[in-house]
């Protein structure tokens, strides 16, 4: 899916900006690939927490770890977030020498990381429906996030209002906002469930 996606970005920006924008994408995507590796990790640590504790039936305590994880993964974001949206221009710089390009980019690099300081928040909830063997609910969020709303977004964007290249920069944050909604309201669902089962015991 990552492949799948990387493909359409890289041709759609390219069609509406040519190779600069290319370049300006692929360091865009190596920081992002980068800032989510420690986010990655919280993800590998909460699963066995959340698993080991939802097969015990102790309900309160898959709650009381799962806020934990997301607080912490949101934190550890802004760490990320604030830099890049402070001084995207110093960000960029590092993996890109000509300041031309840089510069250019700016804007859209910032467009693109707008909504990254939910993404802790996210990863750590499909996470944990995974520990819980709630599969294809984590995997409904995957296939939004990768596929089904992100690739239409960013084929159809840019040529929406004159967006052009932009668009290819609006539709990944654009394509996790509402995916971030739907995690918000099956956290809500889930957490009501577990506590319908510690009243009755079960």
């Amino acid at each position: 899916m990552t492949l799948l996606q990387q493909t359409i970005l890289y041709r759609v920006a390219h069609n509406y900006g040519g190779d600069d924008w290319q370049i300006i994408l692929g360091a865009a995507l190596s920081i992002q690939s980068f800032t989510l590796i420690p986010i990655w990790g919280m993800s590998q640590g909460l699963q066995p927490a959340v698993g080991t504790n939802f097969g015990a039936k102790q309900y309160a305590r898959v709650k009381q770890i799962t806020k934990f994880f997301a607080f912490g993964a949101t934190v550890l974001c802004m760490i990320f977030y604030i830099p890049i949206q402070l001084a995207p221009q110093t960000v960029l710089s590092w993996f890109i020498k000509e300041p031309g390009i840089v510069n250019q980019g700016v804007s859209n690099f910032r467009i693109l990381f707008s909504t990254y300081i939910l993404l802790g928040f996210m990863l750590m909830v499909i996470t944990m429906m995974q520990a819980m063997g709630k599969a294809s609910k984590a995997s409904i969020l995957v296939m939004l996030r990768q596929i089904v709303l992100f690739i239409p977004l960013v084929i159809f964007l840019p040529k929406i209002g004159g967006l052009g290249v932009a668009g290819v920069f609006v539709g990944p944050p654009l394509t996790d906002l509402v995916v971030v909604v739907l995690t918000a309201i099956m956290l809500v669902s889930e957490f009501r469930n577990m506590t319908q089962l510690t009243v009755q015991g079960k």
